[in-house]
Protein backbone atom coordinates (compact mmCIF):
# COMPACT_ATOMS: atom_id res chain seq x y z
CA UNK A 1 0.00 0.00 0.00
CA UNK A 2 2.81 2.57 -0.47
CA UNK A 3 2.22 5.84 -2.08
CA UNK A 4 3.30 6.07 -5.82
CA UNK A 5 5.43 8.91 -6.31
CA UNK A 6 6.16 9.75 -3.01
CA UNK A 7 2.67 11.52 -2.78
CA UNK A 8 -0.72 9.85 -1.08
CA UNK A 9 -3.11 8.22 -3.51
CA UNK A 10 -5.65 6.28 -2.00
CA UNK A 11 -6.94 8.39 1.16
CA UNK A 12 -9.93 7.26 3.60
CA UNK A 13 -11.45 10.06 5.75
CA UNK A 14 -12.84 9.30 9.02
CA UNK A 15 -15.97 11.58 9.87
CA UNK A 16 -18.38 12.07 12.86
CA UNK A 17 -20.43 15.03 11.62
CA UNK A 18 -18.28 17.44 13.79
CA UNK A 19 -16.88 20.87 12.50
CA UNK A 20 -13.32 18.97 12.95
CA UNK A 21 -14.74 16.34 10.22
CA UNK A 22 -15.80 18.86 7.50
CA UNK A 23 -12.65 20.89 8.12
CA UNK A 24 -10.77 17.44 7.07
CA UNK A 25 -12.99 16.68 3.94
CA UNK A 26 -12.52 20.48 3.28
CA UNK A 27 -8.78 20.19 3.19
CA UNK A 28 -8.80 16.74 1.44
CA UNK A 29 -10.87 18.80 -1.48
CA UNK A 30 -8.28 21.95 -1.33
CA UNK A 31 -5.94 19.83 -2.33
CA UNK A 32 -4.87 18.72 -6.19
CA UNK A 33 -5.96 15.18 -6.52
CA UNK A 34 -2.99 12.94 -8.12
CA UNK A 35 -3.99 10.92 -11.15
CA UNK A 36 -6.49 8.48 -10.23
CA UNK A 37 -6.53 9.65 -7.03
CA UNK A 38 -9.50 8.37 -4.76
CA UNK A 39 -11.06 8.60 -1.19
CA UNK A 40 -13.05 6.97 0.90
CA UNK A 41 -14.86 8.47 3.49
CA UNK A 42 -16.04 6.60 6.08
CA UNK A 43 -18.96 7.61 8.80
CA UNK A 44 -19.05 5.04 12.10
CA UNK A 45 -22.78 5.19 14.01
CA UNK A 46 -21.71 3.86 17.79
CA UNK A 47 -24.47 0.83 18.75
CA UNK A 48 -27.01 2.78 20.67
CA UNK A 49 -27.48 0.06 24.06
CA UNK A 50 -30.34 0.38 26.65
CA UNK A 51 -28.27 -0.85 30.08
CA UNK A 52 -30.38 -3.73 32.02
CA UNK A 53 -33.84 -4.33 30.10
CA UNK A 54 -34.41 -7.72 31.60
CA UNK A 55 -35.15 -6.50 34.67
CA UNK A 56 -38.09 -4.31 33.22
CA UNK A 57 -41.81 -5.78 32.38
CA UNK A 58 -41.89 -6.65 28.86
CA UNK A 59 -44.09 -3.94 27.72
CA UNK A 60 -41.29 -1.43 29.19
CA UNK A 61 -38.29 -3.77 27.64
CA UNK A 62 -40.44 -3.50 24.13
CA UNK A 63 -40.59 0.55 24.13
CA UNK A 64 -37.25 1.01 25.27
CA UNK A 65 -36.16 -1.58 22.57
CA UNK A 66 -38.36 0.89 19.91
CA UNK A 67 -37.44 3.56 21.46
CA UNK A 68 -33.72 2.55 20.94
CA UNK A 69 -34.31 1.45 17.26
CA UNK A 70 -35.68 4.70 16.27
CA UNK A 71 -32.50 6.45 18.04
CA UNK A 72 -30.27 3.73 15.74
CA UNK A 73 -32.06 4.47 12.57
CA UNK A 74 -32.25 8.34 12.75
CA UNK A 75 -28.18 8.14 13.87
CA UNK A 76 -27.81 6.50 10.46
CA UNK A 77 -29.93 8.68 8.52
CA UNK A 78 -27.77 11.47 9.57
CA UNK A 79 -24.86 9.66 9.06
CA UNK A 80 -25.50 9.05 5.53
CA UNK A 81 -26.32 12.61 4.93
CA UNK A 82 -22.71 13.52 6.10
CA UNK A 83 -20.94 11.20 4.53
CA UNK A 84 -23.16 11.99 0.96
CA UNK A 85 -22.35 15.47 1.62
CA UNK A 86 -18.70 14.97 1.71
CA UNK A 87 -18.21 12.96 -1.07
CA UNK A 88 -20.27 15.31 -3.30
CA UNK A 89 -17.69 18.01 -2.34
CA UNK A 90 -14.87 16.03 -2.96
CA UNK A 91 -15.92 14.69 -5.92
CA UNK A 92 -16.64 18.75 -6.92
CA UNK A 93 -12.78 19.17 -6.56
CA UNK A 94 -11.80 16.30 -8.47
CA UNK A 95 -11.39 13.18 -6.44
CA UNK A 96 -13.00 9.84 -7.34
CA UNK A 97 -14.83 9.27 -3.79
CA UNK A 98 -17.48 7.11 -2.54
CA UNK A 99 -18.99 6.84 0.99
CA UNK A 100 -19.77 3.92 3.90
CA UNK A 101 -21.87 4.04 6.98
CA UNK A 102 -20.93 0.91 9.48
CA UNK A 103 -22.39 0.68 12.73
CA UNK A 104 -19.50 0.11 15.47
CA UNK A 105 -16.80 1.39 17.67
CA UNK A 106 -15.27 4.34 15.60
CA UNK A 107 -11.71 3.41 16.01
CA UNK A 108 -12.08 -0.39 15.58
CA UNK A 109 -13.67 0.54 12.38
CA UNK A 110 -11.89 2.93 10.58
CA UNK A 111 -8.86 0.51 11.50
CA UNK A 112 -10.48 -2.60 9.76
CA UNK A 113 -11.37 -0.28 7.05
CA UNK A 114 -8.03 0.53 6.14
CA UNK A 115 -7.06 -2.54 4.05
CA UNK A 116 -10.46 -2.82 2.36
CA UNK A 117 -10.07 0.32 1.09
CA UNK A 118 -6.68 0.09 -0.45
CA UNK A 119 -5.71 3.46 1.88
CA UNK A 120 -2.25 4.68 1.59
CA UNK A 121 -3.69 7.18 4.39
CA UNK A 122 -6.02 7.71 6.94
CA UNK A 123 -7.45 11.81 7.84
CA UNK A 124 -9.24 12.34 10.59
CA UNK A 125 -10.30 15.71 12.26
CA UNK A 126 -9.44 16.07 15.99
CA UNK A 127 -10.76 19.15 18.04
CA UNK A 128 -7.67 19.42 20.48
CA UNK A 129 -8.76 17.80 23.49
CA UNK A 130 -6.91 17.85 26.68
CA UNK A 131 -5.32 14.88 28.27
CA UNK A 132 -8.21 14.65 31.42
CA UNK A 133 -10.85 14.77 28.61
CA UNK A 134 -8.90 12.05 26.51
CA UNK A 135 -8.46 9.77 29.35
CA UNK A 136 -12.12 9.56 29.89
CA UNK A 137 -13.57 9.76 26.97
CA UNK A 138 -10.53 8.33 24.45
CA UNK A 139 -9.34 9.87 21.06
CA UNK A 140 -10.60 8.26 18.33
CA UNK A 141 -7.21 10.78 16.65
CA UNK A 142 -4.90 9.66 18.96
CA UNK A 143 -5.83 5.28 18.69
CA UNK A 144 -5.73 5.27 15.32
CA UNK A 145 -2.06 7.58 15.19
CA UNK A 146 -0.95 4.43 17.35
CA UNK A 147 -2.37 1.79 15.55
CA UNK A 148 -3.09 2.06 11.86
CA UNK A 149 -0.68 0.24 9.46
CA UNK A 150 -0.36 3.50 7.28
CA UNK A 151 0.16 7.42 7.84
CA UNK A 152 -2.40 9.33 9.47
CA UNK A 153 -3.26 12.67 9.12
CA UNK A 154 -4.87 14.48 12.02
CA UNK A 155 -6.78 17.66 10.80
CA UNK A 156 -7.25 20.36 13.38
Amino acid sequence: MAARRGGFSSLLIGVDGSRHAKRAVSFVASLVPPSGGRVTVLRVVEPVRVPSVALFPRSVRSKLEGQASDLRAARVRAARRDVEQAVAQLKGSGWRAGGEVRLGVPQRELLSAVGPSHADLLVVGARGSGAVERFFLGSVAETVTKRAPISVLIVK
